[in-house]
């Protein structure tokens, strides 16, 4: 019953971030820390969030929910779930402290591979629920599953009449090669370490003890936490409900995606298309 409240109060958070910015804040949000980048119309980032999730639910052949871990993995796995949560807090916490500038990047790596290696070797367990669980989709629907939701929340947030200003023109004073190397970099920083910690390590064990939606509600939270080094200037409700509305949302997709699937590299595509997606034609162009 506890789980269930904690639970709810998270996806009232979630729900009620939106709701606060599009009755006091405006049409449109900064996604971005990139002074460059244009805003996001609000409606756009919840339209493709909410058409990603219910085609996650509607394609066939997707993985039921983990089964909950019996009680002989469970105090090693509740260990490792826990250590993990405090090295998803204390970057936050730190940010909050001393602005790491530059450092970002490297301190974050160092805790989310470091750190978490740490954490599977101070409490090791013979544990393969994860794996063992993959295996339950067929293949073929383990490779096509994930499309539909990619492709619609893609359209949605970037080229249809609700994505609003694609202007991109702020990023042409920077040469082709600092933006490409900006781009691995922040593959390498954002969509790999982000998501293999968030959703691979953390995500899939919390499912294995709490239960498929309690994890990808709190590893939500997690998630758009880790992005306070965003705010700015302006009311503090405001950046906090950006945060919740769109690290918060995206982290609710990409965990229902990878609760369903089991697929790394559609989780690795999500997160590399919010990415990146729009400065696609300056690379390219």
């Amino acid at each position: 019953m506890r789980r269930r409240i904690w639970t709810g109060v998270g996806v009232a958070l979630l729900i009620a971030a939106p709701v606060a910015l599009a009755v006091f804040g405006g049409a449109e949000v900064r996604t971005s820390a990139d002074s460059e980048a244009p805003p996001k119309p609000l409606v756009g980032i919840v339209a493709a969030a909410l058409v990603g999730l219910l085609l996650v639910r509607l394609v066939p052949l997707r993985l039921p929910a983990m089964p909950v871990v019996g009680t002989a993995d469970r105090p090693a796995l509740g260990r490792q779930a826990a250590g993990l949560v405090v090295i998803a807090l204390l970057l936050p916490a730190g940010i909050l402290v001393v602005d790491p500038g530059i450092w970002y990047g490297p301190v974050k790596l160092a805790l989310f591979f470091g750190g978490a290696a740490l954490v599977l070797r101070r409490w090791p367990i013979d544990w393969r629920g994860g794996r063992a669980h993959r295996r339950a989709i067929p293949t073929r629907w383990y490779w096509l599953g994930p499309l539909p939701a990619l492709l619609g929340w893609a359209y949605l947030l970037y080229y249809s009449p609700l994505a609003g200003s694609q202007d991109m023109s702020g990023y042409r004073q920077y040469d082709r090669i600092y933006l490409l190397a900006a781009t691995l970099l922040t593959f390498v920083t954002a969509s790999l370490a982000e998501e293999i910690f968030y959703r691979v390590l953390l995500q899939t064990r919390l499912e294995a003890l709490y239960g498929r939606w309690p994890a990808i509600v709190v590893t939500s939270l997690l998630f758009a936490a880790m992005h306070v080094h965003r705010i700015g200037d302006g009311p503090l409700w405001e950046m906090v409900a950006v945060m919740l509305a769109w690290n918060g949302g995206f982290g609710v997709l990409a965990g229902y995606l990878w609760a369903r699937h089991r697929n790394v590299w559609a989780i690795l595509a999500l997160h590399t298309a919010v990415n990146s997606l729009t400065l696609l034609p300056l690379l390219v162009g």
